[in-house]
């Protein structure tokens, strides 16, 4: 780990925290992009590589350059886990917010200054920022459902809302959200949900969510998501944390966990003449449909050898085997 800081700077409104796993191209966008923040307050930057290998410690150091006097700090979480990179940034935080950006997403300059604005108005415990998808030029998904699917849009001004989104572009206050060592569960490492299921503390300890209409950032697609076979394990690991996340957090509720077990059943077998259908039309809703229909038996088969793996271990794994092919 290698720290660069500005001594005269004493408190700091935002800790801006960039998880990242063998996206060096990615992680370096992302930081370049906070450091282009306007009208932003006092902030540090925390950029944790999830890689024991250091892949992004060549890009760290320029980055270290760049970011002049704006503290930054570079640190490795060596167990791979999507939880564990997120518990090792926000233990290195020391802002009054925490604001987390994806190493696949790219903030545009007025997204600090509008995500903070957002909070005072709304005085929400969470605030949440709109995201635009940038598709590869050449995929052969529906173009239309793609976008929309890895977006995230809301109609409206900002304003408190009643469902979370995910914790790529947003921002947390810190002294009502992350106040356990390890706020985000590391029994989500491999299927991603962790921050579903720190949501759910929040409501239950009173907590609200806020949206930042103007909070914009991009995300951009590689082209190995923009496929069918993304769609359907991504969809059947959404599946996976609908019911997961009843039994992974500290106080399991087994109830729930069935009744979204039983609600899988219906919805994947209420869709999948559907899905028939559509496909045999080429419809322009089939991948809504599929995608329904996946998430719908991710429900049911949740645990296990059924469990999709797209963090942690498994990604790790992946990447293994394709640097031996």
């Amino acid at each position: 780990m290698f720290v660069v800081t500005n001594s005269e700077t004493e408190a700091l409104t935002i800790s801006v925290i960039i998880p990242t796993f063998h996206r060096p191209d990615g992680a370096l966008a992302a930081v370049r992009s906070v450091l282009a923040q306007t009208h932003a307050p006092s902030l540090e930057i925390i950029l944790v590589d999830n890689d024991a290998n250091q892949s992004c410690k060549p890009i760290a150091k320029q980055l270290a350059q760049d970011a002049g006097q704006t503290p930054f700090t570079y640190a490795v979480e060596p167990a791979a886990g999507v939880a564990n990179a997120r518990n090792k940034a926000v233990g290195l935080a020391r802002g009054t917010f925490v604001a987390f950006l994806d190493d696949d997403e790219v903030a545009k300059p007025n997204w600090l200054a509008n995500l903070i604005r957002a909070q005072q108005e709304t005085g929400a415990d969470v605030v949440f920022g709109p995201i635009e998808a940038r598709l590869p030029a050449k995929h052969t998904v529906p173009h239309t459902y793609f976008q929309n699917f890895f977006s995230r849009r809301l109609d409206g001004p900002t304003r408190l809302i009643d469902i979370p989104y995910g914790c790529g572009n947003s921002l947390l206050k810190r002294e009502t959200v992350l106040t356990k060592a390890e706020p985000f569960n590391p029994a989500a490492n491999e299927t991603g949900g962790e921050d579903d299921i720190l949501w759910r503390e929040v409501v239950a300890g009173g907590g609200t969510f806020g949206w930042a209409q103007d909070a914009w950032v991009y995300e951009d697609v590689p082209p190995s998501r923009a496929t069918w076979a993304y769609l359907t394990k991504r969809a059947f690991a959404f599946g996976h944390n609908t019911t997961g996340q009843w039994y992974n957090r500290a106080d399991k509720d087994y109830v729930r966990m069935v009744i979204s077990m039983i609600k899988g059943v219906a919805q994947a077998l209420a869709l999948a003449p559907l899905v028939a259908l559509l496909w045999i039309a080429r419809h322009d809703r089939l991948a809504w449909a599929y995608d329904k229909m996946w998430r719908g038996l991710g429900k049911v088969f949740w645990f296990g050898p059924f469990r999709v793996g797209f963090y942690g271990a498994a990604a790790q794994k992946k990447q293994l085997a394709a640097q031996k092919a």
